[in-house]
This record gives C-alpha cells, structure tokens and sequence, in this order.
C-alpha cells in the first residue's frame, strides 16, 4: 500500500508539471503556426459563414511566390490579409465592408499570411472565395 501511496504522488506531481510546461511551450510559440494552415497550391470553395463569425483560411508564402485571389458574396463582409510576427497582427489589406474583391499579392518576405473574413451582419452570408499561388514571374522573363 505504502508503494502505491508514492506512486501516485510521483504520478501526480509529473502530471503537474507536464500541464505547466506544455502551457509554457505553447506561450513561447504562440502564433508561430496558424491552426488552419493550407497545404493546398490552389482552392475554390462556397462558404456559409453564419452571423457574427469569422472564416479564415492561412499559407505559408515565400518572397518567390504570388497569390492570386478574389472573392464574391451576398452580402457585405469584413475582410483583411494579414501575417503574425513577434505576437502582432500585420495586415496587408483590411476592408471593415466588402461584398467583392479580385486582387494579387505578392509577399516581401516569408511567412505565414491569412485571409479573415467576419459576418457582422444580421443574416448568414455565402461566400464564394477563390486563390492560387503561385511562382512569382522574374522580371527577365
């Protein structure tokens, strides 16, 4: 019984410190990776975003790279491309009421970049979204 006692005190008090420590590595590498990060070069989706939600969809760009992209929907959403470094929120575009967009971007600098968009309406919107990326033409092409 004595056995079992330590044990289970052993047990619990590494129990503890893993917890702490897990939370400690995670705040060291907060923002380094986006949850929703895309492995895919090229994607055309019909989303339903509900009322008072956001949507976004993250990749990881090189300087070598561009990205074509655009969306259309129902009605008039909020939406930004923006990038996280040292803990901040960068945007690159930033739209608080937008029903349509067409654009190219073309990143100075590695890193991961995501799209947001956010239904501040009174109704669920659908939204259809489109991008590719691609290799970046060198200007003696």
């Amino acid at each position: 019984m004595e056995l079992l006692k330590r044990y289970s005190i052993s047990f619990g008090i590494a129990g503890v410190l893993l917890y702490f420590f897990t939370i400690w590595v995670e705040k060291q590498h907060d923002n380094n990776m986006p949850h929703n990060l895309t492995a895919k070069i090229e994607e055309n989706v019909t989303v339903i975003l509900p009322v008072k939600r956001y949507f976004e969809k993250c990749f990881d760009l090189s300087e070598s790279q561009e990205l074509q992209y655009g969306f259309d929907s129902q009605a008039p959403l909020s939406f930004n491309l923006h990038y996280h470094q040292k803990g901040e929120i960068n945007y690159t575009i930033k739209e608080d009421s937008i029903d349509e967009l067409k654009k190219t971007f073309q990143p100075e600098k590695r890193g991961y970049y995501c799209f947001q968009w956010g239904n501040s309406g009174k109704e669920k919107v659908e939204m259809n979204y489109h991008f590719k990326i691609l290799k970046r033409a060198s200007v003696n092409d």
